[in-house]
C-alpha cells in the first residue's frame, strides 16, 4: 500500500509539472476597455509609446504591456508538441480545447517606451521544453525562469548605460534611454524562441506582437506599473510550489486538502441518498433544520435534495474542516442552496455577538499596522467565519457576488430591509454593476464583494470606503483609471467607470465617522435592543423547530405504531378466538365429564346392588371352610365382576376426563390473563398514538406538509423531489428575519464601535488599494482580512487571482470556500484556494462543461506517467469536482449513457450531494439532457397543481423547437454559410416579430425573448458572431458552448455545421463524444430551442440521437432562407 504522504508529493509534483507546460493566453480586443487599449502589431508598424495619441500629459501616463511571439493557441500547442515529440500532432479534442492567441515572454514598458527591468516573464512552457530535451526535468525551472528575469534586466540595465554614455557624450547632458526599438524587440522574440529549438523555425508561424495600453492618473502611475506584472505563466504555480515544499517538510496539510488529496471512498462507504430513503430521511431531519435562510419568497422553500445539502454541508462542516461536493445539474438551484449556507454562516456569528455583554467586547488589544492602531477581532467571535466564492468561471463568481448585494434579491414580504445599502449603491456604480436598463444596480446592502484581481478591488474600494467627499465624475474616474489600468489576466472581469454624475453619498468612512462623533450613545442602545430582538427570533425559531421535531418523531412513531397495532389487534383476534376456542373445549370437556360422572354414579350403584345380592348362605360359608366354592356362590362371584369392570373403567375415564377439563380450565384462565394483557397494550397504544397524532397535527398545524417517513417515500419520484419537509411560509419567513436580524446585528456592532472600524477598515483599504504594499507585514494581513470580513461577509475570486488576492493568507486562514462550477476547474487549480480553507464547499458538474486547460494531452499523459500517479489525478478527464465527489459520502450513483457503436455496457458515476429538480427548461430540452446525462433522475420542477408540466407562457413566431435539416452546399469546414445564412433569416423574422414572455397579468408588461447563438466549433461562433454583427443585429450574445454554462436565453440557436463526409466525421465525433457540450448547449434554453445542423449527419450520433428524436425536423431547402 502506498504511503499517503508520498503519494501527495506526487500528485503536486505532477500538476506542478502540468502548470509548467501552461501556455499563457494573450489580451484581445475584447479585453479593452475605456482606458485601456489592446494593440496588434507587425514588423514595422508604430509601436505604442512612438504614437501621438498615447503621449504622456501632465495629469495621465501610459503603462504598456508588451506580449512577445503572440500566436495562435493551437499553433503553439502543435509548436510545444513537436518540440518534445516530433512524430506526434493535436487531436480533434486538443485542437478544439485550443483557443485564442499565447504568448512566449511578456514585459512592462513604461510611458517612454523604456522597458522595466524587473518585469521580464518569459513564458514556463518554453524552459520546461529546453530544460526537458536538455536534463529530462523539470526539477529546476524555477531557477530558470529566475536567470532569465536576471538576464532580461541586465539587458535593460546595459542598453541604458549604452543610452546614458552616448548622450553624454554627444551633449554632455544626460537624457532619458532611448524608447525600445523594432530591433530590440525581434532580438527578445528571437532569444525566446530559440528555447523551443528548431520546430519553432520550422513552424513559420504568423508571430505577432500585442500590446495593452492602459491610460493612468499620473498619482496612480507608479502603482500601475508594478501592478501590470500581474501577468503570469500559471496562477498556480507559486502555490503548488509551496505545497510541494510542505509535503517535502513532513508537515501536515489542514484537514480540507489532506481529505482532497487523500484516497477515494470505498463503495461500502458511500450511500446513495436517491435510493437510500433512510439516509435522505436523516439528513433532512427538523433536528438539522439552520436557524437561517436567504430572504428569498417564502412560499418558495427549498426541495428535498436542496435542504439535504444545505442541512449536510452546515452540519458536517459546521462541526469539523472538510470537503463536500455538491452534484448540480444545469437549473437545480445551486446559487439558492449557497446563499442559504452563506446566511447561516452569518446568522452563527451573530450568535455569538450576542453572547458579548457590550459591543466594545468584540476586540482584543490594539496592535499596531502600518504605524496606525488597529483593533483585531476576537477570534472566539470570527473564526471560521470568513466566506469565499470562487470559481475559474468570472460569470459564476459575478453572478453570486452581484446577486447578494442587490435589492431585488431581497423577496418584497420583508420591506425595506438595509446593511449600509448606500454603500452598496456606491461600490455598484464604482463597479459599474448594471441592471436590466443599463442603470446602476439598486442595492440592500454590502453583504459581498467582487475582489480578484487588482482592478477589482481598487474600483470595490473606490466605492467602499472613500477618504473624501468628492463629485462623482472624480471619483468615477478615479476608480475607473484604477481599475482599467490595473488589469491582469485572472479572467476577473475589470471594473469600468460609472457616467453618473449626481451627487455622491456617504462611503463607509463617512457613515462611521458620522456614528463616532454624533451617535455613539444611540448606537449603543440600538445594538442591546437589536440583540434583545435578534435573540427573541431565535427563541421563536426555537420553538418550532421543537414543534417539528416532536411532529417529526410523531410521524415515525405513528408508522409504527399503527403496525405494531395493526400487530396486536391480531393477536387478540388470535387470542380472543383462542379463549372462545377453549371455552368450547372446556364446556364440551365439562359435558362429558358429567355423563361420566352420571355412568360413574351408576356402576357404582348396580355394583353396590350386586355387592348387596352376594351374601352367602350357611351351606355357603361352611364349604368355604373347607376350601370350596359351591355353584351358588360361584355364580354370584361371577356376576359381580362385569360391574366391578364397568365402575373400574368409568372411574379412570372420568378422573382421565376431570384433568382434562382442569388443563384446559388452566389454559383458559391464562388466555384470558393474555388476553387482559393484550387489551391493556391495545389501549396504552392507542393512547400513545392518539399523543403522536396530536403532535403530528400540531406539526401540520403550524402548515408543514411533509415529514421524513414513508407517506413521503411512498410517493412517486417526481413529487417527492418537488416537496419541502418541515417547511411552510410562516417558518420560512421566521428565518429569513432571522437573518436579517443578524445583519441587523453586525451593523449595530460596527456603528457602536465606529472609531475603531475607521482605523481598521483604512487599513484594509490600504491593503484593497496597495497603497500600504511594504509597510503591511505578512504575518498581520489575516487580522485586517478579519476585520474585513466582519463588514462584508462574502468575497469573491476567480481562482486565478486567489493566490495574489489572498497574499499572506496560510493554510487554514480562511473558514469558508464555496467553489461554483468546480466542474470546469482543472484538479491543481483549486489546492491553494482548499489550503488556505478549512471547510470546501465543492459544487458543480462533471457531466457539464469539463476543463479547459492549454497542455498537449499527450504531454499530460507523459508527464503523470513520469510521476506515476492514477489517472484521477490528471486533468485530462478529471476535474476539482470530480475529486471532491470521490471523498463524498451522500451522494448519488448515476447510470452513464452506454456508447452504442461499440457495445459497451452503461458506467457508473459516483457524484457528490445530488440536486435534482430543474426549474430552468421547457421540454424538449429538459427530458433529452435528462435521458442523455441523468439517467432519468432529473424531475421537472415547473408544474402545476397536478403535477403536469407548466411550459412558459411564449410566443416565437419560428414556431415551437425544432432541428432545422441544412445540408450545406458551402463548407469551409466547419463553417457552414448556409447554415448562417438562415440563422441570419430567423434572426431577421425575430426582429420584425420579437419572441414574448408573456406575464398574464395587464399590471405587468410583456417581456422580450433574449436570445443566444451557440455552437461546439469556435470558428463557427467566430463566423456567426462576424456575420451577425454584419447584418446589424443587436442583443444577441453568440459564442462556443464553453463560454456561456451558467447563462440562460429564451431561444437558443444550436449551429452544428461541419463538412459532410470524412472531412467532418472527426470534429463530429468529438462534439458526440461525451454527453457534456450537448447537455450545456440545450439546457441554456428556456423555451426554444432551434438546432441548425445535417440531421443525416448529426442526427444518427451518441447522444445527439434523442435530441433528433425529440424535435420536429423541418426539412431547410439550399436556397430557402425563411422558416415556412
Amino acid at each position: 500500500m502506498s504511503n499517503p504522504a508520498t503519494e501527495s508529493l506526487r500528485v503536486l509534483s505532477f500538476w506542478r509539472d502540468l502548470e509548467v507546460f501552461n501556455i499563457p493566453t494573450a489580451p484581445s480586443k475584447r479585453d479593452a476597455t475605456e482606458q485601456t487599449r489592446i494593440t496588434t502589431l507587425r514588423r514595422g508598424a508604430h509601436l505604442p509609446w512612438q504614437r501621438v495619441d498615447f503621449a504622456p500629459t501632465e495629469t495621465h501616463g501610459y503603462v504598456h504591456v508588451v506580449y512577445l511571439g503572440v500566436a495562435d493557441m493551437e499553433d503553439l500547442s502543435r509548436l510545444l508538441l513537436k518540440a518534445l515529440f516530433p512524430e506526434r500532432d493535436l487531436s480533434e479534442r486538443e485542437r478544439q480545447r485550443a483557443t485564442g492567441n499565447g504568448w512566449l515572454a511578456a514585459f512592462v514598458v513604461d510611458e517612454h517606451g523604456c522597458p522595466k527591468p524587473d518585469s521580464y516573464l518569459a513564458a514556463s512552457f518554453a524552459h520546461g521544453v529546453e530544460a526537458l530535451r536538455q536534463t529530462g526535468s523539470l526539477e529546476n525551472i524555477n531557477a530558470r525562469l529566475t536567470r532569465a528575469q536576471e538576464e532580461f534586466a541586465q539587458r535593460c540595465h546595459r542598453l541604458a548605460d549604452i543610452d546614458e554614455a552616448e548622450s553624454t557624450e554627444a551633449t554632455g547632458k544626460e537624457r532619458p534611454t532611448t524608447p525600445l526599438t523594432w530591433d530590440e524587440l525581434d532580438t527578445e522574440l528571437h532569444r525566446v524562441r530559440q528555447l523551443l529549438g528548431d520546430p519553432a523555425d520550422d513552424a513559420a508561424l504568423d508571430w505577432r506582437i500585442v500590446v495593452r495600453t492602459s491610460r493612468v492618473k499620473r498619482r496612480y502611475l507608479s502603482d500601475n506599473l508594478q501592478a501590470a506584472t500581474d501577468f503570469l505563466n500559471s496562477f498556480y504555480l507559486d502555490d503548488l510550489d509551496r505545497l510541494i515544499v510542505q509535503a517535502k517538510a513532513g508537515r501536515p496539510f489542514g484537514k480540507a486538502l489532506d481529505a482532497y488529496l487523500g484516497q477515494a471512498l470505498a463503495n461500502e462507504r458511500r450511500t446513495d441518498i436517491l435510493v437510500q430513503h433512510g439516509a435522505m430521511g436523516q439528513l433532512v431531519s427538523a433536528t438539522r433544520l439552520p436557524r437561517a435562510r436567504w430572504p428569498a419568497a417564502s412560499e418558495h422553500p427549498l426541495v428535498l435534495a436542496q435542504q439535504a445539502a444545505v442541512a449536510e454541508v452546515l452540519h458536517t462542516l459546521g462541526t469539523s474542516p472538510g470537503v463536500i461536493g455538491v452534484n448540480g445539474p444545469p437549473g437545480t438551484g445551486k446559487t439558492t442552496l449557497l446563499c442559504d449556507v452563506i446566511a447561516e454562516i452569518v446568522t452563527e456569528r451573530a450568535r455569538k455577538i450576542a453572547a458579548l455583554e457590550r459591543p466594545v467586547a468584540l476586540f482584543e488589544e490594539k496592535v499596531s499596522v502600518a504605524g496606525k492602531n488597529f483593533y483585531p477581532l476576537k477570534a472566539s467571535v470570527v473564526a471560521g467565519t470568513s466566506i469565499v466564492v470562487a470559481s475559474t468561471n468570472n460569470n459564476a463568481v459575478k453572478n453570486i457576488t452581484q446577486e447578494l448585494p442587490a435589492r431585488k434579491k431581497i423577496a418584497g414580504e420583508y420591506g425595506l430591509v438595509g446593511y449600509f445599502a448606500e454603500v452598496m449603491d456606491e461600490i455598484f456604480k464604482a463597479q459599474k454593476v448594471l441592471d436590466d436598463d443599463e442603470k446602476p444596480l439598486a442595492g440592500w446592502g454590502v453583504v459581498a464583494a467582487a475582489l480578484g484581481n487588482a482592478g477589482n478591488r481598487r474600483s470595490f474600494a473606490q466605492g467602499f470606503f472613500r477618504d473624501e467627499y468628492t463629485p462623482r465624475t472624480e471619483v468615477a474616474k478615479d476608480a475607473g483609471d484604477a481599475a482599467e489600468a490595473t488589469t491582469d489576466e485572472s479572467g476577473d472581469a475589470p471594473a469600468t467607470p460609472s457616467s453618473v454624475t449626481a451627487a455622491l453619498p456617504p462611503s463607509m468612512k463617512q457613515l462611521l465617522e458620522a456614528a463616532s462623533q454624533n451617535d455613539y450613545q444611540r448606537y449603543q442602545d440600538e445594538w442591546q435592543a437589536a440583540k434583545r430582538r435578534f435573540l427573541e427570533l431565535l427563541s421563536d425559531f426555537d420553538q418550532h423547530r421543537d414543534t417539528l421535531i416532536r411532529a417529526e418523531h410523531a410521524a415515525l412513531q405513528l408508522e409504527a405504531g399503527l403496525r405494531r397495532l395493526h400487530a396486536l389487534q391480531a393477536e387478540i383476534d388470535w387470542a380472543s378466538k383462542d379463549v372462545a376456542k377453549r371455552a368450547r373445549t372446556l364446556s364440551r370437556q365439562q359435558d362429558v365429564l358429567s355423563s361420566q360422572r352420571a355412568m360413574l354414579e351408576a356402576h357404582q350403584a348396580l355394583l353396590a346392588q350386586r355387592q348387596a345380592a352376594l351374601r352367602p348362605s350357611l351351606w355357603d360359608r361352611l364349604q368355604a371352610l373347607f376350601g370350596r366354592e359351591t355353584a351358588r356362590m360361584a355364580a354370584l362371584r361371577q356376576a359381580l365382576e362385569e360391574p366391578a369392570r364397568q365402575l373400574a373403567e368409568s372411574s379412570s375415564a372420568f378422573a382421565e376426563q376431570a384433568k382434562k377439563v382442569a388443563l384446559t380450565r388452566a389454559e383458559l384462565d391464562r388466555g384470558h390473563e393474555h388476553l387482559k394483557a393484550l387489551s391493556s397494550q391495545h389501549t396504552q397504544l392507542e393512547n400513545e398514538l392518539q399523543r403522536h397524532q396530536k403532535a403530528l397535527d400540531a406539526g401540520h398545524a403550524l402548515g408543514a406538509r411533509h415529514f421524513p417517513d414513508n407517506r413521503l417515500w411512498g410517493r412517486p419520484s417526481e413529487e417527492r423531489h418537488r416537496a419541502s419537509v418541515a417547511a411552510y411560509p410562516a417558518l420560512d419567513h421566521l428565518r429569513a428575519r432571522i437573518f436579517l436580524q443578524a445583519m441587523e446585528l453586525h451593523r449595530l456592532t460596527i456603528l457602536a464601535n465606529a472609531g475603531k472600524f475607521i482605523g481598521n477598515l483604512r487599513a484594509v483599504n490600504g491593503m484593497l488599494m496597495g497603497t500600504l504594499r511594504d509597510k503591511l507585514p505578512i504575518e498581520q494581513r489575516p487580522l485586517l482580512w478579519e476585520a474585513f470580513f466582519f463588514v462584508v461577509p462574502v468575497v469573491s475570486t476567480t481562482l486565478a487571482s486567489f493566490d495574489r488576492l489572498f497574499l499572506g493568507m496560510g493554510q487554514d486562514s480562511l473558514g469558508w470556500l464555496l467553489l461554483d462550477e468546480a466542474g470546469q476547474a482543472t484538479p491543481q487549480s483549486a489546492a491553494g484556494a482548499i489550503w488556505r480553507s478549512r471547510r470546501a464547499v465543492i459544487v458543480g458538474d462533471p457531466l457539464q462543461i469539463e476543463p479547459v486547460f492549454t497542455v498537449p494531452l499527450s504531454l499530460a499523459e507523459d508527464l503523470r506517467q513520469r510521476h506515476a500517479v492514477a489517472p484521477i489525478w490528471s486533468p485530462v478527464d478529471e476535474s476539482v469536482q470530480t475529486l471532491a465527489d470521490r471523498i463524498t459520502p451522500f451522494g448519488s450513483w448515476v447510470e452513464l449513457a452506454a456508447d452504442a457503436s461499440q457495445g459497451n455496457a452503461p458506467e457508473r458515476l459516483w457524484t457528490g450531494m445530488p440536486l435534482r429538480t430543474h426549474r430552468r427548461c421547457d421540454d424538449p430540452m429538459f427530458s433529452v439532457a435528462n435521458e442523455i446525462a441523468y439517467a432519468g433522475q432529473m424531475v421537472q420542477g415547473r408544474v402545476d397543481a397536478q403535477g403536469r408540466p407548466k411550459p412558459t407562457a411564449f410566443t416565437c413566431v419560428l414556431g415551437d423547437s425544432a432541428w432545422l435539416d441544412i445540408r450545406s452546399s458551402c463548407v469551409q469546414h466547419p463553417v457552414s454559410e448556409d447554415e448562417i445564412d438562415h440563422l441570419l433569416a430567423c434572426l431577421e423574422q425575430l426582429r420584425q416579430t420579437p419572441a414574448m414572455i408573456l406575464s398574464g397579468s395587464p399590471d405587468k408588461a410583456d417581456t422580450r425573448a433574449k436570445v443566444f447563438v451557440i455552437s461546439p466549433f469556435r470558428k463557427i461562433a467566430q463566423a456567426c458572431k462576424s456575420r451577425i454583427k454584419q447584418a446589424g443585429f443587436s442583443g444577441i450574445d453568440c459564442g462556443t458552448v464553453h463560454t456561456f454554462q451558467g447563462k440562460e436565453a429564451d431561444i437558443v440557436f444550436l449551429m452544428l455545421g461541419t463538412a459532410p463526409g470524412a472531412e467532418g466525421a472527426g470534429a463530429r465525433a468529438w462534439a458526440a463524444g461525451k454527453p457534456n457540450l450537448l447537455n450545456v448547449a440545450i439546457t441554456r434554453a428556456k423555451c426554444r430551442l432551434y438546432v441548425l445542423g445535417d440531421a443525416r449527419q448529426w442526427g444518427g450520433l451518441d447522444y445527439f440521437r434523442p435530441l433528433r428524436d425529440a424535435l420536429p425536423v423541418r426539412r431547410i431547402g439550399s436556397t430557402e432562407r425563411s422558416l415556412s
